[in-house]
């Protein structure tokens, strides 16, 4: 398990790259310095960065839960 500090040096180290990566990608579609005249359409890459971490996290723990009830069942069987 890891440690919140561990933990709190990832989350930054995300959002470091998410926001470099919203730059990069948004100047390549618009053109170069648009998105820093834009703030906000690197917000919403984050944003939605953010989230499609959160749902593979999540998709992870269903899974994880489906092996765990699939092995009780057998057991108990």
């Amino acid at each position: 398990m890891l440690d919140a500090t561990t933990i709190e040096r990832q989350a930054a180290n995300s959002a470091a790259y998410w926001m470099e990566r919203a730059v990069t990608e948004i100047d390549a579609l618009f053109g170069e310095g648009y998105a820093k005249q834009h703030p906000e359409l690197i917000a919403a890459f984050m944003k939605t960065a953010a989230r499609d971490e959160l749902a593979m996290n999540i998709r992870g723990i269903a899974e994880a839960l489906e092996t765990f009830q699939v092995t009780i069942f057998r057991e108990t069987e």
